[in-house]
């Protein structure tokens, strides 16, 4: 059985074989997909938290297709039974008679918005105008996952870990989890819609802000186990994704951190409940526990909504524990929302659901990926060092990087190779090195041109470290600017933070 019992499959995967082998030659693009498509589901079966293992998630791919053999009718049925379409973009895919075929029958089935439905994953460089028009709606491509490291825009490339990638390929794990988070999501909104008994593609947009979103359900006292095994449930069936899964709970400190360190990235937000009861750890920790989650969430720049159970806190006996507790009610009058007295499980979920369906949707198929542009010259090593700086605080934000082509020799600003990352990318970070403001607001304007309004961008200017004492640098249409210099030019000691806290929303 699928995840979603409308569907006979989840995931219906769209791709096209390398050329065909012999003698000893083997076809390391199906490899290479294979392999993709086996930690793809490991990733959507995790997010989903499928315990059922008859309810784990279908995905279907055809390992046996190739030029010898026709499409059948049954494949068209596995198709159109399929939720989503996964496309493994490459140049042979774009050549395949047999690919365009499932495209359309997927997309004559999907109905007016089959773009949902269709995520595309790129396995190399390809020219976007060569796209089939089904992943070009209005003009605009279908939002694509680049799977491939290439040294120029126009390159082929090559898949990141090919041709079968393992653990050490960071960036390969980085990019599919985010994909895999993305996929849960709308899964998640399919299933939301099925229960309201519409599986109209047209009702996708008026789904809750909430659907989709992916909850990390902190560590809580033993005494509270059956309040954690309920509001699991409860989450789950509200509409949202919820980490870790049951089988992946933490019971100590230091499973408490892997869990963090594993989860804590797809998390929108970190539902904790806390009662009378204190852990003894971390050693040295206010709070115990429940200190250490509100401290790493904190870090970690998520949201925290606390479920505080006594409204009593004279019933707390930990003198200790008590103080720590008080506090967090006093700030919390200052800062509502965090702190909820709630009566049972549904009425801290209802105060949940309303949080989340309030905060701003992220960009309709933005990718977490920077679009970085500067007038660095990589020849010199101050220079080089600075961008490294920012380039070293995207990453550590787990924002993928393309950097642009430098201008020609006539000083013109060349774009359009990125046109497709800036449009889906949800970051683009201009550097201005010299603080040269006329390059940088000619280059803004062209960027306006290429940016397409349907995704919500972090738009971010970082000046340094050429301090020329012009002031503050304002820049069109809403760039923050981070400053990366002092006035004496020395480079600020907290740059990678500063563009931390721009990218998680706490600037």
């Amino acid at each position: 059985m699928a995840y979603l019992s409308n569907f006979t499959h989840d995931v219906f995967v769209s791709y096209a074989h390398g050329p065909k082998p012999f003698g000893r030659r083997t076809d390391l693009l199906s490899t290479w997909t294979k392999s993709f498509i086996d930690d793809l589901s490991s990733q959507l079966d995790l997010l989903l938290g499928a315990k059922d293992q008859k309810r784990r998630v279908s995905v279907w791919m055809d390992e046996a297709l190739d030029g010898n053999r026709s499409l059948s009718n049954g494949l068209n049925s596995n198709i159109k039974e399929s939720a989503l379409l996964l496309v493994v973009m490459s140049k042979l895919y774009l050549e395949s008679a047999w690919c365009g075929t499932e495209l359309r029958w997927f997309t004559d089935e999907a109905g007016k918005a089959p773009t949902d439905r269709i995520f595309v994953v790129k396995a190399y460089n390809t020219q976007v105008d060569q796209w089939p028009a089904a992943l070009k709606p209005d003009g605009h491509p279908v939002p694509g996952y680049a799977f491939y490291s290439a040294e120029y825009p126009d390159d082929l490339g090559t898949p990141l870990g090919y041709p079968q990638p393992d653990m050490s390929d960071k960036d390969y794990w980085l990019r599919l989890r985010k994909l895999a988070n993305q996929m849960a999501s709308q899964l998640k909104r399919i299933e939301w819609i099925a229960s309201s008994g519409d599986v109209s593609a047209k009702k996708i947009e008026s789904v809750p802000a909430r659907v989709g979103r992916t909850l990390f359900l902190g560590y809580m006292h033993d005494t509270l186990s059956d309040v954690r095994s309920g509001l699991r449930d409860r989450l789950d069936r509200t509409g949202f994704k919820v980490v870790p899964p049951a089988d992946d709970d933490p019971v100590d400190e230091a499973t408490l951190r892997d869990a963090f360190a594993k989860y804590i990235s797809a998390a929108d937000a970190i539902v904790l409940v806390g009662n009378e009861n204190c852990e003894l750890w971390p050693k040295g920790q206010k709070g115990g526990a429940l200190g250490l989650q509100l401290q790493m969430a904190q870090q970690s720049s998520k949201p925290v909504h606390l479920w505080l159970q006594p409204s009593d806190l004279g019933t707390v006996k930990n003198e200790q524990y008590r103080s720590f507790l008080a506090t967090l009610e006093a700030n919390a009058r200052t800062n509502p929302g965090i702190l909820i007295h709630a009566q049972d499980i549904d009425e801290y979920v209802r105060h949940v659901s309303a949080k989340l369906d309030m905060a701003p949707k992220a960009g309709k198929g933005a990718e977490q990926l920077a679009v970085v542009r500067s007038n660095i010259r990589p020849d010199e090593a101050e220079q080089k060092k600075f961008r490294d700086i920012v380039v070293g605080a995207l990453a550590e934000a787990e924002r993928s990087s393309v950097i642009a082509d430098e201008d020609d020799p006539s000083g013109q600003i060349r774009l359009t190779a990125l046109q497709d990352e800036i449009s889906h990318a949800d970051t683009v970070v201009v550097i201005c090195f010299d603080q040269e403001w006329i390059w940088a607001n000619n280059f803004i304007r062209q960027l306006r041109q290429l940016m397409s309004e349907h995704t919500v961008k972090t738009r971010m200017v970082v000046v340094g470290p050429k301090h020329q004492n012009k002031g503050t640098f304002r820049a069109p249409f809403n760039f923050q600017t981070v400053e990366g210099v002092t006035a004496n030019n020395a480079v600020h000691g907290d740059l990678a933070d500063r563009i931390k806290r721009v990218l998680s929303g706490a600037a």
